[in-house]
């Protein structure tokens, strides 16, 4: 014997309405993130940059300037070397400036109690076509190295009779 079944459909009375809406909180995703957010910082500050100091770590010590008493001579260069020749009775300018960073340097380096750096940038200012304008930068004892820089292209400007322009 075979029971039948009556199909009846159940409808719902009421229409769906929202009761509450949410997100969830950012301040408990970063409490609950925190060692992960702070070790990403870390190596963003630290590990990261640590390429970029050492390339200019390795520039900074493949340069290097040589005073004689005709010319001023830069060479600089990692992997491709350039050597740049100034010739001193063609120099017509030096300019030393020390910046703010700089003096603050030496100005710890006093309360320490060492010997301040007195570092700083010498622009040379000449008459040569190729390098009308060198950079010399952070330089140790900037000012007295522009003075001999100095003495040495009047002294050489006297040897080669150069008429100054002043």
């Amino acid at each position: 014997m075979m029971k039948k079944f009556n199909k009846t459909t159940i409808t719902s009375q009421a229409a769906e309405s929202g009761i509450l809406n949410f997100h969830p909180s950012l301040v408990q995703i970063l409490v609950e993130n925190f060692l992960w957010h702070l070790l990403l910082i870390l190596l963003f500050w630290t590990i990261l940059p640590l390429p970029y100091f050492f390339w200019k770590y390795i520039r900074i010590r493949s340069t290097s300037y040589i005073l004689t008493t005709q010319r001023l001579i830069t060479k600089s260069g990692v992997f491709w070397k350039e050597v740049n020749f100034i010739e001193l009775y063609r120099v017509l300018d030096i300019q030393v400036e020390r910046g703010p960073i700089y003096q603050l340097l030496d100005f710890a380096r006093t309360c320490l109690g060492r010997k301040p750096l007195l570092l700083g940038d010498i622009r040379v200012f000449s008459s040569d076509y190729s390098h009308a304008k060198l950079f010399l930068y952070t330089i140790p004892n900037a000012l007295g190295v522009a003075e001999k820089i100095r003495k040495a292209f009047n002294d050489d400007k006297d040897i080669k009779r150069v008429i100054r322009r002043d």
